[in-house]
């Protein structure tokens, strides 16, 4: 974005290079302004804009699924299986074994969750036992084994917690299993994400959390740095979070454009040109100071 760099003219199209590398953007003869043309955008039936203004938020959700996949077929997911246990560690005394399977910890029956779910319950018990013995009961073979460990305290990276010693089993799942995985994990995701822009918006919560661009960068350095398998994971909620945030009824965002065109569609006649540029001129100006401001903060903090 910004004063442009460089133009190159296609048949049709002028391709540009912005000064600043916030962003990029497609704009349409017709989109802002009145237009003579048959084929401007303004001039298009509003269903089918509609759809164009729909296409860059559903891609972003179809990237955050694809890029869900790749991880998935890739690296697979974490099961509530053992899949190695540390030498001398409460897990290794109390007599796990690399494929034992979780069926039951503390009572909770693991069953009937998800394997995500699964693990989280293990992780959250294990975590918060402040070192109370715990009672497994696992699947080893067939047969169910009743076991009693004990976590201990660990300090890493000046963190305190508790643990038993074991790294989870994986599992790799086929094509069409990734890609229905993939799927329901991103509408979960985007789920918590709805929820926590609502208490965003309406209570407040989480101002501390939001970032910029110089934040982005600055967890892209630290993912890059912990594997390729987080860089994409980052990549998956900024993709995920990026379609959210621009399906936002504000003007300037798709979101904003969508409404004013519902509007149009129920008129049965199209808002002036002129006061819809300014209003998602407002908008633009309102987003960029949002902008400015969060990145003071990335940088100096307040």
């Amino acid at each position: 974005m910004g004063p442009r760099l460089l133009k190159i003219q296609g048949k049709e199209t002028e391709y540009s290079l912005r000064l600043l590398p916030i962003g990029g953007y497609v704009k349409f003869r017709g989109e802002d302004e009145e237009s003579s043309d048959p084929r401007a955008f303004r001039n298009a039936k509003v269903w089918k804009r509609m759809a164009v203004i729909s296409a860059g938020p559903i891609m972003n959700f179809v990237l955050a699924a694809l890029l869900f996949t790749i991880m998935l077929m890739a690296w697979g997911y974490i099961v509530p299986e053992v899949g190695e246990v540390i030498p001398d560690s409460p897990a290794y005394h109390a007599g796990l074994e690399p494929g034992d399977r979780f069926v039951s910890l503390e009572g909770t029956d693991l069953s009937a969750l998800t394997s995500g779910e699964a693990v989280n319950v293990i992780r959250s018990k294990i975590l918060n036992s402040e070192g109370r013995p715990i009672d497994v009961i696992i699947d080893r073979n067939g047969s169910l084994h009743t076991l009693t460990v004990t976590p201990k305290l660990v300090e890493e990276d000046g963190q305190k917690y508790y643990q038993i010693g074991f790294v989870f089993a994986t599992s790799k799942p086929g094509l069409f299993s990734a890609i229905g995985m993939s799927v329901k994990s991103t509408g979960v995701m985007l789920v918590n994400m709805i929820e926590l822009l609502g208490g965003l918006f309406f209570k407040g919560q989480g101002v501390g959390d939001i970032t910029g661009p110089v934040g982005i960068v600055r967890e892209v350095g630290r993912a890059a740095q912990a594997g390729i398998d987080q860089i994409i994971t980052l990549g998956i909620v900024i993709t995920a979070n990026l379609g959210l945030i621009n399906l936002i009824p504000f003007p300037a965002l798709d979101g904003g454009r969508l409404v004013l065109l519902l509007i149009e569609g129920l008129r049965g006649k199209p808002i002036d040109a002129r006061k819809e540029g300014y209003i998602h001129l407002v908008g633009f100006v309102v987003l960029i100071l949002l902008m400015l401001v969060v990145t003071y903060k990335d940088i100096f903090g307040f």
